[in-house]
């Protein structure tokens, strides 16, 4: 397969609609953004039920501390993230979130198959600049997709659920 640097400085592959099968780097303690996107880049997150589902998903990890939560949004085909890994690795965080979140969905919507590409990227952040900057970027998705006029108007993000995430921890 091959990449290309996207405008982020991130590779992506040149094939569409496929996630690369990179190894993961396990590091607890560090600061990871994770991007993870629907097949096909379905909008299956339109359906606010759907939303509501991987919503409770990623908060459902966090009470079980297998990441801090510090950031998130939920796009209509794909999520970003930004968690700390804690009682689980990155891989184990990443096929919890999308594993429960594909059943709940597929049940709701009598459907069957994945609802998920196979794999995700990630990024480590290692330094506070850098985090700042990844959770500002992707706290303001919505906003740079015409989605709404500021990032604490849009429903599916951590700026409308900062009390529920673990931001105030680390900053």
């Amino acid at each position: 397969m091959q990449f290309r640097s996207d405008r982020r400085g991130f590779l992506t592959p040149t094939k569409k609609y496929s996630m690369p099968r990179l190894r993961h780097i396990h590091l607890k303690e560090y600061p990871y953004v994770v991007t993870t996107v629907t097949v096909k880049r379905e909008p299956i997150f339109e359906k606010s039920k759907a939303a509501d589902i991987l919503l409770e998903s990623i908060f459902f990890g966090r009470r079980q501390q297998w990441y801090y939560l510090l950031s998130f949004v939920i796009m209509p085909d794909h999520v970003h993230l930004v968690i700390i890994p804690r009682e689980k690795n990155i891989s184990e965080c990443m096929k919890s979130i999308k594993g429960f979140s594909a059943r709940r969905i597929n049940a709701l919507f009598n459907r069957k198959g994945s609802i998920w590409q196979g794999g995700f990227y990630d990024y480590i952040l290692d330094s506070e600049a850098k985090a700042l900057s990844r959770m500002r970027y992707i706290e303001d998705n919505p906003v740079r997709k015409g989605m709404v006029t500021h990032a604490e108007d849009y429903g599916y993000s951590s700026t409308k659920f900062r009390g529920e995430t673990d931001f105030t921890k680390f900053f």
